[in-house]
């Protein structure tokens, strides 16, 4: 199976081809949202140097979020408008589990990506170590799994979530980083912060081989909560 998988949420976009699980190829943008001007360039780009077509795709998989909405908005449009016009695969891997799959080995039982949502808030999720993968079938199962639901939470409010010996890391923790300064909680070298989409392609393919599949009718971003537009407008109709 060849997938071409899109990570948008963050600052820092990329685009990854994989087969068969494997990684073939993965291309970062210049930081910055810039994920409408280089997505598409960046997968005709790797495509041709793999030596394919467009149409030896199977699998178009995109991060969906939460992460910035406009740059959700530009993965998910972009990887529904490929499979529906190639007749072709489509699946949507929630941005902070790819997010988790940085975290670094010695990381503990349990690790929580904390991204910065402004307004107050974090994206967060916890995991906790897939045992399965301890026993040896790597590759072959995720290294995490969500234990709990993703989360646009203040930060206050996702302390109490967080079990002792948790490893956190990511952006989130910069504004807040006194309230996280906590001798439970456990910090490390900082693994990289922007998810990547060679993860995306990973996860999507365990979900595949699972017979996962997403309708690219219906797939949507997962915001998690309204967007500005929304909240805005909403005050304004209030009054």
């Amino acid at each position: 199976m060849r997938i071409a998988a899109f990570e948008t949420s963050g600052t820092l976009g990329s685009v990854a081809l994989a087969q068969d699980g494997a990684l073939v190829s993965e291309r970062a943008f210049e930081k910055g949202l810039v994920h409408g001007r280089e997505l598409l360039p960046s997968l005709r780009d790797l495509v041709a140097a793999a030596g394919w077509v467009i149409g030896d795709v199977d699998l178009f998989a995109v991060s969906c979020g939460p992460g910035s909405y406009t740059g959700v908005r530009v993965g998910v449009a972009t990887a529904k408008a490929l499979a529906w016009a190639l007749g072709k695969g489509i699946l949507g891997v929630p941005s902070l589990d790819a997010l988790a799959e940085n975290a670094p080995a010695d990381a503990g039982e349990r690790v929580c990506p904390v991204v910065d949502a402004r307004w107050q808030q974090v994206y967060a999720a916890v995991y906790r170590r897939n045992p399965a993968r301890d026993a040896g079938a790597s590759g072959e199962v995720r290294r995490w799994l969500r234990d709990g639901e993703l989360l646009a939470v203040r930060p206050e409010e996702l302390l109490p979530r967080l079990p002792p010996g948790t490893f956190i890391f990511g952006d989130g923790l910069d504004r807040y980083a006194a309230l996280f300064e906590r001798p439970d909680l456990r910090r490390g070298p900082e693994p990289p912060r922007h998810a990547r989409a060679s993860a995306v392609a990973a996860l999507a393919w365990l979900d595949a081989r699972a017979g996962r599949r997403d309708d690219p009718f219906r797939l949507v971003p997962l915001y998690l909560r309204p967007t500005e537009a929304e909240v805005k407008f909403g005050s304004k109709a209030k009054n």
